[in-house]
């Protein structure tokens, strides 16, 4: 297989006609027809711009055989991907779930009406319930990150092989995913406010923080898998992030991040076994969750 067939199979694969390929290129549609045919030869400079649009070596291009690498290559990075976006939410869930019960247990805790033994049992049940859960979801976790990490290991760069067709039908679901996620956090939010602003129950009760954490445990695995299926998409990010400067950035950003979250797990522990206040806890990790978002906004653009 040739120049000429590898370029009309990317074209294919990326759902893109001539016309469109000689506008990107800056030439007539007349000059990529043919290259196509075999009766013409692109320049240096233009067979560097025709691999930079479809993400592919000129090795590859002129002397590989492209249909067969990229339809296996989707394949299996379509399957790492979707393991991977589904593992990292299922997990996220399973970690809220284990603080919703912990927040549950702490107001049960913090009852004056009932014995101290029983507080403490409250107490411990819900620690425990959280641990446990932390622990079921840490080697989902480490399973998934270590396969990524081997699959980009073995494939530093991708051809762009989802065409404009599949990236819109994609970008349709990912708008209603993200706007059902934050729209249980915010129906989950109207609660809190509502149940404690109407004194329905008391000042100190956590049953409205509950509630809230309910909400976002069903959300927030949902924002996850739309977040991490948004960057499945973008094949030009996956092969910057592979590149030795954005690796450097990522370990960087890795490091900040690991130390903001143990941070939080500090303060959110010391609230509550020390000063005991369970209701406000749980706030320490989102606030870490948005840190961490600012840190590696902030190295992207490095």
């Amino acid at each position: 297989m040739g120049f000429s067939e590898n370029l009309q199979n990317l074209r294919k694969i990326k759902n893109m006609s001539q016309e469109q390929l000689a506008e990107k290129l800056e030439i007539s549609r007349q000059a990529v027809s043919k290259w196509e045919s075999g009766n013409g030869y692109p320049e240096t400079d233009k067979l560097i711009a025709i691999c930079e649009i479809f993400y592919c070596s000129i090795d590859n291009l002129v002397k590989g055989k492209i249909t067969e690498d990229t339809t296996g290559e989707k394949k299996k990075y379509e399957s790492m991907q979707n393991k991977f976006s589904k593992g990292i939410s299922l997990g996220v869930g399973i970690i809220l779930l284990g603080v919703t019960i912990l927040i549950y247990f702490a107001g049960l805790s913090g009852k004056t009406e009932i014995s101290e033994l029983l507080q403490q049992q409250y107490a411990i049940i819900g620690v425990t319930v959280l641990l446990i859960c932390v622990l079921v979801s840490l080697p989902i976790f480490i399973t998934l990150g270590i396969s990524q990490d081997n699959f980009k290991k073995k494939n530093p760069k991708l051809s762009n092989f989802y065409s404009e067709e599949e990236i819109d039908y994609f970008n349709k679901k990912f708008i209603v995913g993200i706007v059902s996620g934050v729209s249980l956090i915010l129906i989950g939010t109207i609660l809190l406010v509502f149940l404690y602003g109407m004194r329905i129950v008391d000042e100190n009760a956590t049953i409205p923080v509950v509630v809230l954490m309910s909400f976002a445990t069903i959300a927030v695995p949902i924002l996850s898998y739309c977040g991490i299926q948004k960057d499945k998409y973008d094949i030009q990010n996956y092969n910057e992030n592979n590149s030795e400067e954005g690796k450097t950035r990522n370990i960087k950003a890795d490091k900040i991040c690991g130390a903001i979250m143990l941070t939080a797990t500090a303060v959110s522990l010391v609230l509550g076994f020390v000063l005991n206040l369970w209701k406000i806890c749980w706030i320490t990790f989102p606030i870490g969750g948005i840190l961490c978002g600012i840190v590696s906004t902030i190295l992207e653009r490095e």
